[in-house]
């Protein structure tokens, strides 16, 4: 691992609960792989772009004086891995695409990124594509209170590099801000659920002095599915364009964002006495 590596992978860590440290808005997970020639495992940081099936996709562009980097060979020797993505840590299982997905995914990717797409042009030939087929991803906090904030901050990140993405020049939905725009509805609307199902009952239970502002959560989870599906039916139009559906994703993610505020402000205090599996600690 270079130093510039080590000292990417400590700011990363370091920096994953500020939902306004990205890295020029691009998307970068920490992938653990096993050494091929050692059998130890090594983190690399990587950058990534989201497939359909929230897949996680990596391009093996050359590396150095590598036509492959490491970690590409490390993955066709062990796919199982692990990986930190901001707010979630993950196990997944790696697999090599097709040439015909490789090269969609090389499009849509060249579609956001001018300088990908530049050094995709001075390529011998097009590099391979991995993709990463989840088997968990689960929060990276130790307790309800660090989860919430981790994964919120998440969502606030993944707003800031969508809605910058919609600023850009042009009026048409290019496949890939599709993509990222529906995975981030599919993931505040899982949460949403997630929150209802779990958290909530656990936070009633142990603090009935929030039932007026538990009742209100549950409401704008209501409130803000009625909105995703809305913004999902807007990006799947044949005939969206940007203006249209940045109009729709601003008024969606105001509304999520006063959500999260309102969220932590009320919660967090409580949340940090209750550890994740739910047992009361708030007597320790």
């Amino acid at each position: 691992m270079t130093t510039d590596n080590t000292q990417l992978i400590e700011e990363l860590r370091t920096h994953r609960e500020d939902a306004t440290e990205t890295r020029e808005n691009k998307r970068i997970l920490l992938l653990t792989t096993v050494n091929r020639e050692t059998g130890v495992p090594r983190t690399t940081p990587v950058e990534f772009l989201l497939g359909e099936g929230r897949r996680i996709l990596m391009i093996a562009l050359p590396d150095g004086t590598r036509p492959k980097p490491e970690w590409y060979d490390d993955l066709l020797t062990e796919p199982h891995v692990t990986a930190e993505s901001g707010a979630f840590a993950i196990e997944a299982r790696a697999v090599t695409l097709d040439d015909g997905a490789r090269d969609a995914a090389l499009n849509q990717a060249a579609e956001l990124d001018p300088d990908l797409d530049r050094e995709l042009s001075l390529a011998p030939g097009p590099p391979p594509v991995m993709a990463l087929e989840l088997i968990s991803a689960q929060p990276a906090g130790t307790t309800w209170s660090s989860g919430l904030k981790l994964v919120h901050d998440a969502f606030r990140r993944e707003m800031a590099v969508i809605r910058d993405e919609l600023s850009r020049p042009g009026t048409r939905l290019g496949a890939q801000l599709r993509i990222n725009c529906l995975t981030l509805c599919g993931g505040l609307g899982h949460h949403h659920r997630g929150e209802d199902d779990q958290m909530l009952p656990v936070v009633d239970q142990h603090h009935p002095e929030l039932a007026d502002a538990v009742r209100r959560l549950r409401e704008e989870h209501a409130a803000m599915e009625a909105l995703l599906q809305e913004l999902q039916q807007v990006i799947g139009s044949d005939d969206a364009d940007r203006a249209t559906v940045r109009a729709e994703f601003n008024r969606l993610t105001a509304a999520v964002e006063e959500h999260l505020d309102y969220e932590e402000e009320q919660l967090l205090p409580v949340l940090d006495r209750i550890p994740v599996d739910g047992a009361d600690n708030s007597d320790t």
